[in-house]
């Protein structure tokens, strides 16, 4: 039987856990993906406080769009896995590079399923968005990103140079 997970959105009742993820990824090396700026922020009620803002137009940050973070749990401990965030629509920087969704399982979750579980939930949520497709990025031999992404109905589309990070990444769309 398949373990029930749980995309939920982030609150404070769950900061121990936020810096638990924070650190693993920290100590791991790996990109937080789907984290916001989750790596710049030492203290989580900062990190939350942050997502937060890309809620309204009102508090959104200058040259940002809106967003929603979500956090995927697995229910039989409650137990933070992965993290995405979903933006509502794109500007030129997320139309080139980062599209829509960015996503992230913790790394001693890996290899599970987790990856390709929360990115159809979080689909659903695009739906209700009204989105009809959304652009997905990996870094190229992102093997685990890339299948993950084609099991959710990913078309590749091209292969850019990321400047800002130095990598070239693999562009994705998913008709909804």
């Amino acid at each position: 039987m398949e373990e029930k997970l749980l995309l939920l959105r982030p609150d404070e009742g769950n900061i121990g856990q936020y810096e638990d993820y924070r650190r693993e990824f920290l100590e791991s090396g790996d990109s937080m993906d789907g984290t916001g700026p989750m790596r710049r922020f030492e203290n989580s009620r900062d990190w939350l406080a942050h997502v937060r803002s890309y809620e309204s137009m009102e508090a959104l940050p200058e040259g940002k769009v809106l967003a929603t973070q979500y956090l995927l749990f697995r229910e039989s401990d409650g137990k933070l896995l992965g993290m995405l965030q979903l933006r509502h629509y794109l500007n030129d920087y997320l139309r080139r590079i980062a599209g829509h969704i960015g996503y992230s399982v913790r790394p001693s979750e890996r290899r599970r399923g987790y990856a390709k579980r929360m990115l159809a939930m979080a689909l659903d949520e695009a739906r209700k968005l009204g989105l009809e497709r959304v652009m997905i990025s990996c870094f190229v031999g992102n093997e685990g990103s890339r299948r993950t992404i084609l099991s959710n109905g990913g078309v590749f589309d091209s292969t850019v140079f990321d400047e800002e990070d130095g990598e070239l990444l693999e562009r994705y769309w998913i008709t909804l």
